[in-house]
């Protein structure tokens, strides 16, 4: 794992987020994500094969600016490739807090193949006491690494594209 921190530096990084945010800014979290590496709760391993699962179907989170005057809302998509299959999550996301939680929820999945459209549902949103998030935990513009704790509780890692 070259260029992350490894866990006990994440865990101190969170720390700090919890106590005094990460710091991180509306436009570092601009872009395409690969996911890299996932952690579980209470653990200071790697979950291997859910890594190596979400790492073969290419996962990734995409953050583009919903419109130009607002520095807190996000268009987020979450896909997944198998091949010339492509499983797309498009939504919404917003800032909140200090940390900040990156607050999401997907209205619409999209199945392609080979590009093709092949499926399209809408989705409802979620009460929002049951919305997704990301707790923002550091970012490495530098290292190009970003980390969150997902609201299941895992720690993860992804790396810009």
């Amino acid at each position: 794992m070259k260029d992350f921190p490894n866990i006990k530096e994440l865990k101190l990084l969170e720390k700090n987020s919890q106590k005094n945010g990460s710091g991180i800014l509306y436009e570092e979290l601009l872009g395409i994500w690969k996911f890299q590496y996932v952690w579980g709760e209470d653990s200071d391993e790697v979950k291997n094969i859910p890594s190596s699962i979400l790492q073969v179907l290419s996962a990734r989170l995409e953050l583009k600016r919903k419109n130009k005057e607002d520095q807190l809302k996000f268009e987020i998509k979450n896909s997944v490739n198998f091949g010339l299959l492509n499983i797309i999550f498009i939504g919404s996301a917003e800032l909140k807090g200090i940390r900040p939680l990156l607050i999401f929820y997907f209205e619409e999945l999209k199945i392609c193949i080979n590009n093709l459209q092949i499926f399209n549902k809408e989705l409802k949103k979620p009460e929002d006491k049951k919305m997704p998030f990301f707790s923002l935990v550091g970012i490495s513009t530098k290292d190009k690494w970003m980390c969150a704790r997902g609201r299941g509780g895992g720690l993860a890692i992804w790396v810009k594209s």
